[in-house]
């Protein structure tokens, strides 16, 4: 009879995931403020010198605040600076620390999403029906509508673009992962991003970028759907992550 150790070493072995790189960064922020003695309403280095300090990317040191900051952990005052907040003058455990794995942040999901959804238009491009290609010109132009109305910005349009879009590349199992990507922006740490550099010359932005893939897609120019489909997203990938002054 088994003593069920051979269970007890796979359930640790499932639980032993690798942790990702914006809750190593977090950390070491926390750390940084404890070693230093820093107290709430004292001003955090900014996000280059971080980056800096710890050898990491500037974007990454960005997603980590936003974790931060979804936790409510630190305080960004745009045009000002990062402040602590009283959770992370103590030792008081961040979420991801109690409720297991966070999830993928948005960086890492930029990363899946300019793997796939290239491909999946360029496939579009090929395999579209007119009726599926109209229906995205029809979001495009609600888009151009709405945008500029928009208060706190609900971006159910470019979901259902997307996710539309991907379902005409015709891969089912693509295209579920487009869906869950895109279900994974309704969170805290989205949220808190959103805020921070949803603007309305960027939402022009996006709309002049997805006509451009509708265009490629009624020329059925496959390369074309390709590029214009990688150009939004690494526009949009600069916005969220960029060097630009969103401190």
């Amino acid at each position: 009879m088994g003593d069920g150790s051979a269970a007890i070493n796979m359930a640790t072995a499932r639980s032993a995931r690798p942790r990702r790189v914006y809750e190593q960064i977090a950390d070491r922020i926390r750390e940084l403020i404890l070693e230093k003695g820093m107290r709430a309403g004292d001003r955090l280095p900014a996000e280059r010198d971080l980056a800096t300090m710890f050898g990491v990317s500037r974007p990454s040191v960005r997603e980590a605040m936003i974790a931060l900051e979804a936790a409510g952990a630190i305080e960004v005052r745009t045009g000002d600076g990062t402040y602590v907040r009283e959770i992370a003058s103590t030792r008081m455990p961040m979420p991801w620390a109690k409720d297991g794995d966070p999830g993928p942040g948005p960086l890492e999901q930029f990363q899946a999403r300019k793997l796939i959804e290239p491909e999946l238009t360029a496939r579009a491009a090929v395999m579209a029906t007119n009726a599926e290609i109209a229906e995205l010109s029809r979001l495009v132009d609600k888009m151009a509508e709405v945008y500029p109305t928009l208060g706190d910005f609900d971006d159910n349009l470019g979901h259902t673009f997307h996710t539309t879009l991907a379902r005409a590349g015709y891969n089912g199992i693509l295209a579920q992962i487009v869906e869950h990507l895109w279900d994974l922006r309704d969170s805290d740490m989205w949220n808190h991003l959103r805020r921070r550099v949803v603007t309305p010359a960027n939402r022009r932005r996006a709309v002049a970028d997805r006509r451009a893939i509708v265009a490629a897609l009624e020329a059925h120019d496959a390369a074309g759907a390709r590029a214009a489909m990688l150009a939004l997203l690494e526009r949009a990938e600069q916005r969220y992550f960029g060097d630009g002054p969103q401190e």
